[in-house]
């Protein structure tokens, strides 16, 4: 058999046999369309966040690549670093924290609450599997922390806007889940920003008020000195000297002082200028986007592999015969002896 009558005796076959291939077809496309009508619609909200404080860098783009942690990477662990935003939005922490949140809205529940029964309302075919509500406070927020991380993402577009997208199939949980994001993202990144700042300012007002109780010492000390020395001769160094140095110490204190004032005020300066202000541009409301499997996609995916797999299996005992012939044959020519070479004349001894 070779090729042309090959493709002869297959296309016979299809053309006897091509009302079980219209069948095995529509039998798929039947089976996909139902797969796609159990598909669950998911809706996703999408929001955007923008810091609206300034930066004290002169370049525009200065407060994003803060907010974003952009800026270059310190050389050692105990240098000031940057925070990413997009890792804190990602993070466990984050994620625990919205999934202990309560929404008033919906009965005062807890949302890992709801996204476990929300998870259980789509069970079976082509849906999510069934999750246990576990009984244990903490082991209800592992699963919800899961449940989020498996439907929110942020990312930063190309304008260095933060962009939050979370996706459920309850609206409601939608809206209220991307404020609550929305809300704990913005908390956490002023919380991690004014930190340093804080501990800063702290210890500058702690600095000038102990220099300023040094101050009112040194006063109460001159003030007894010259109450106790009243009718003595001052010129008497033992009486002269004390009032000297208790000056000098005076005047360094005042101008420790000075400057631990100076520096409250700049930590306190610093302290405003490092608590960003987040400011949401697209607020997470409907309408959402609505995601779910195309029926009429799915339906021709079903249809054409319904129909290969079926002209396959029909023509399957004619190709299996072609291929059991070719071997045969590549058998036989391979068991066939080689024809004898010619045997080269030998050339004479050397003498």
């Amino acid at each position: 058999m070779n090729n042309i009558e090959l493709i002869k005796q297959i296309l016979q076959r299809l053309r006897k046999f091509s009302w079980l291939i219209v069948i095995i077809a529509l039998l798929f496309g039947g089976l996909f369309f139902f797969m796609a009508k159990q598909s669950i619609i998911q809706w996703t909200a999408k929001s955007t966040v923008f810091p609206l404080n300034a930066s004290s860098n002169s370049s525009p783009g200065s407060t994003i690549s803060n907010l974003l942690g952009l800026t270059d990477a310190p050389k050692s662990f105990t240098e000031d670093a940057s925070i990413n935003i997009v890792e804190l939005a990602n993070s466990r922490r984050t994620r625990e924290a919205v999934a202990m949140e309560r929404i008033p809205s919906m009965k005062n529940r807890t949302i890992s609450d709801l996204l476990i029964e929300e998870n259980n309302r789509h069970t079976g075919f082509m849906q999510n599997e069934k999750i246990d509500t576990p009984l244990d406070s903490l082991a209800q927020i592992n699963v919800a922390s899961n449940l989020l991380k498996a439907s929110f993402n942020a990312k930063i577009n190309k304008n260095g806007i933060l962009e939050l997208y979370y996706t459920n199939s309850n609206q409601k949980l939608v809206r209220e889940i991307s404020y609550v994001y929305i809300n704990k993202l913005s908390l956490f990144y002023i919380e991690l920003k004014k930190k340093k700042a804080q501990i800063d300012y702290e210890f500058s007002i702690k600095k000038a008020d102990s220099l300023l109780t040094v101050l009112n010492e040194l006063d109460k000390r001159a003030i007894a000195l010259d109450e106790s020395t009243f009718f003595t001769n001052e010129g008497l160094q033992r009486y002269s000297i004390p009032k000297v140095n208790l000056a000098q110490d005076k005047a360094t204190v005042q101008s420790q002082y000075y400057y631990a004032v100076n520096n409250r005020e700049s930590a306190a300066y610093r302290l405003q200028k490092e608590t960003p202000i987040i400011e949401a541009l697209d607020k997470p409301e409907p309408p959402y986007d609505p995601v779910q499997k195309s029926k009429i996609i799915y339906t021709l995916i079903g249809l054409i592999l319904g129909a290969f797999l079926a002209m396959l299996g029909i023509s399957w005992k004619i190709i299996n015969q072609y291929l059991g012939d070719e071997l045969n044959k590549a058998n036989e020519k391979a068991s066939k002896p080689k024809s004898p070479t010619a045997l080269q004349p030998q050339s004479e001894p050397l003498k």
